[in-house]
């Protein structure tokens, strides 16, 4: 399992959390990047972290965090959202393990 996976397994249960207390307030993630010592917290609403984590591909970091091999979606001062392009993964939220698309 990938560094990143780790933290997006985290990311789950925080998520988890979030739903069953009905948390609306900015909840703090963790960057989701291949760096084991990262601590680095990204603040987003539930809503906006379902939204972002809609494909299972794609992993939020911090800016400057992005994951090798991965292209970035979308960035802005708070997250970069990224999509492994050629790396296995598995979805935390089915548990389905899947090979990542190549790009156009």
């Amino acid at each position: 399992m990938q560094t990143e996976d780790v933290f997006r397994r985290a990311n789950e249960e925080i998520a988890d959390l979030g739903r069953t207390h009905g948390w609306r307030f900015p909840i703090p993630f963790l960057c989701e990047c291949a760096d084991r010592r990262c601590f680095a917290r990204l603040e987003l609403t539930l809503e906006v972290y379902e939204d972002l984590r809609s494909d299972p591909k794609r992993y939020l970091t911090v800016p400057g965090h992005e994951i090798p091999a991965a292209l970035v979606i979308e960035q802005n001062a708070t997250y970069a959202l990224t999509e492994k392009l050629y790396a296995r993964h598995t979805d935390p939220r089915t548990g389905a393990s899947g090979q990542g698309r190549k790009s156009d």
